[in-house]
Formats: C-alpha cells, structure tokens, sequence
C-alpha cells in the first residue's frame, strides 16, 4: 500500500542534527508515512547515517547526489516519493509532538490540495537547547482552525494565508501531484514564497491548522543558517518579483483593491530593510561605497518609490532606508575600515546621519542635512522629511 504522506527531507553534511529530525517524525507511531531522504553530496557521516535509518526501518529510502543544493533536493524528493501527499522538513529542524498523526488525520478527513502548518522560529545555541521560544510570535497569528473547501473560499483566504505567515515557506503539506505541477526554482533563497504564489492558482481547498507542527531552529552561532543574513545579489530582483507576482494574481482573481495594495506595498517596503542588511552580511565583499551605491541606484527604483507613495509610507521608506545605511557604516567602523574618504561621493550618507543624530542641532548640522537632501546621488530626496521637521523648510 502506498503511504498517505511522504516526509522530504533534504540533507547536506549535517550529522550533528540530522538524527533528531529523522527521530522526529519516525519516533510518533506507525502512521502510514514514508521519509525519503536525499543526501546532497554530503561528505562528513550524513550518508552513513541516512543508510543505517533505511536499513533499519522499511518506511526510509535514500538517494545520494551530487550536490544540487536544497531546492533541487525538495524536486527530487518530490520526484521520488510515493505518498499523495508530501511535507518538506529541514535536517536542522524537529517536527512536534503529535504532528504527524494530526497531518495524516487531517488529510483523510479533508483531501485538501493544502494544509497550512504553523512553523515556530525558536533561537537556539549549538546544542539545539531553545534560548527563546518563538521569537518573532508567529504563534498568535493563527489562533482557529479553519476549512477553505472550494475555489473561492481559497481565495477569499489567500491573504491571510500569507500575512499569518502560512504561505511563506514550504513547510506545509501539499498534495503530491500539485507539487510536481509546479517545481520549487533553484536560482533563488526565496523559492519556497515563489513556490506557494506558484500553485495558489490550482489551490481548490485548503485546512489551516492552529496547532503548531514545526520547529524551525535558529542557530545563534555564525553561518548555521543557511541563508539568513547571507548576501546573493539577486535580493532585490527577488523581492520584486514576490512582490509583482502577488499584484498580478490578486488582479487576475478580481480581488485587487485598496486594502491588497496597501498590503503588499507593506511587504515590498519591509523588504528594504532586507535588502540592505544583506550588504551587512559577512559574504558581501564589496566595500562601503558600493554598498551605499546599491542602495541608492538600486534598492531605492521607481516600483519601491511609487509603493511608498500610494501606500502613504514615504517617511516609512525614508526611516528604513536611513537605519539601513547606519547599520552599514556602523558595522564597517567596527569593523575597523572605518574611512570618511572611502565613502567618495557618498559622503553625504554619513554627514547626514551625524547631524540628524546630534542632540543640539547647530546651523551647521542642518546645512549638512540639506546638502545630502538634494545631493545628486540623492534622487528620492531621502532625509527631506526629517530635514523639514528640524528646519521648517518646506522649499523645494
């Protein structure tokens, strides 16, 4: 008999935690489950470890390749599953107590294309103890069950999917078939949000859990995320696209409006902060000036603008633009390369950011604030908005 879920678990050179996730969702009961596990070339005892499990337990196979990295691991997974449905789970991550027969219950009860799962982010040292539990509270997002079972229930609820953070990885459980209609991209950190905008179109029915399933940890030592605070270069492509990708299915359902606009305008602009803390990343070799340069030809572009403006958040895009940059210089002066002259015609950043910050402005402060207002380099005028408060100008 072919199992109801199929647990994909990609893994690569992490013999440290990947026993725990393993134990994780075999240690709760004799559910009709499958966990097809894909080594991703690993090269520390991954793979030995992955071979014992599926000696030992007909409900495990493995396939060993070449490394792909994680979401062409998620495909090959889903490629090689037997199961009608399937659930992705991290090698550093724990599925909860009760979690899988909940999934195979929920399943049978509904046939959903989609059910929803709550992930709670918990800081964690080394050893995988939680230092914080859910630390950024998604739990009280979602605090009720719920059955979308027609087109446009879904629909209705996509939104909310979204903003309670359910569609905003891949931890979720699919049907199967859904899944191999719309394969995770490979060029991308951010695949498992394109993914969900991917298939919300083929979505006929979904459950929402409010009962937590997934333990995401979030390792306080350096580089064991792997994509957090990390630096790729295509963030900003990335961030548009999630962005346009919601404006247009909205549109396509009839459901784009004031309150969807303002929404995903939200969304973009928050992006910014994550934009330019990727240029904090220790992966980012460019040097401050290109750095300041990035944010200003390109983070700061006419779609970013023109959701600041229709959204009302222009001083929102201004705050966050400016925290960003202090975060930048800040980190390369303790750093230690800490150069005004490095900074070259970005210099206006940092005489900004000194006068504005200054407890007892002088005439001096409020001139430096008004050239790097109307600076050259400087072509949405971010800091006007400041600038006016603190002078009483208003003359452009």
């Amino acid at each position: 008999m072919k199992p109801l879920i199929s647990f994909i678990m990609p893994v690569y050179n992490n013999e440290t935690y990947f026993q725990a996730a393993v134990e994780s969702v075999l240690g709760q009961g004799d559910a009709n489950i499958e966990l097809v596990i894909i080594d991703d070339g690993s090269t520390d005892q991954t793979p030995q470890i992955a071979d014992r499990y599926a000696a030992a337990d007909a409900r495990v196979k493995v396939a060993h390749q070449e490394n792909q990295w994680i979401y062409a691991s998620f495909n090959n997974g889903i490629r090689a599953a037997e199961g009608e449905y399937i659930y992705i789970l991290n090698s550093d991550d724990r599925l909860r107590d009760g979690s899988v027969p909940l999934l195979c219950q929920t399943a049978l009860t509904y046939r959903p294309d989609v059910v929803w799962t709550k992930v709670l982010p918990h800081s964690c040292d080394a050893r995988q103890q939680v230092t914080a539990y859910d630390v950024y509270h998604y739990g009280r997002l979602v605090q009720q069950d719920m059955a979308c079972l027609d087109t446009a229930s879904v629909r209705a609820n996509w939104l909310y999917f979204y903003t309670s953070k359910l569609a905003f990885n891949q931890a979720n459980l699919y049907r199967r078939e859904l899944a191999l209609r719309h394969p995770f991209r490979n060029d991308v950190y951010g695949a498992d949000q394109l993914f969900n905008l991917s298939i919300a179109p083929d979505v006929q029915s979904a459950v929402v859990l409010k009962e937590p399933v997934y333990d995401h940890f979030l390792y306080e030592a350096d580089g064991m995320n792997v994509s957090k605070g990390n630096y790729y270069g295509y963030e900003h492509q990335m961030f548009h696209e999630i962005y346009q990708g919601y404006v247009e299915l909205f549109r396509s359902w009839g459901l784009y409006d004031k309150k969807t606009a303002g929404l995903f305008a939200a969304m973009r602009l928050n992006n910014v902060t994550n934009e330019i803390r990727s240029l904090c990343s220790k992966r980012c070799a460019l040097p401050i000036k290109k750095k300041l340069e990035k944010v200003f030809t390109e983070t700061l572009d006419s779609l970013v603008w023109d959701c600041a403006v229709k959204a009302g958040r222009v001083e929102e895009l201004n705050a966050r633009v400016l925290s960003g940059c202090r975060e930048l210089l800040v980190q390369e002066w303790l750093q230690g390369h800490g150069d005004i002259q490095s900074l070259g015609e970005y210099r206006f950043v940092y005489d900004y950011l000194e006068a504005v910050l200054r407890y007892e402005k002088t005439e001096e402060d409020l001139e430096k604030m008004r050239h790097a207002v109307f600076h050259k380099r400087n072509q949405y005028r971010i800091g006007h908005m400041f600038y006016e408060k603190l002078s009483g100008s208003k003359k452009w």
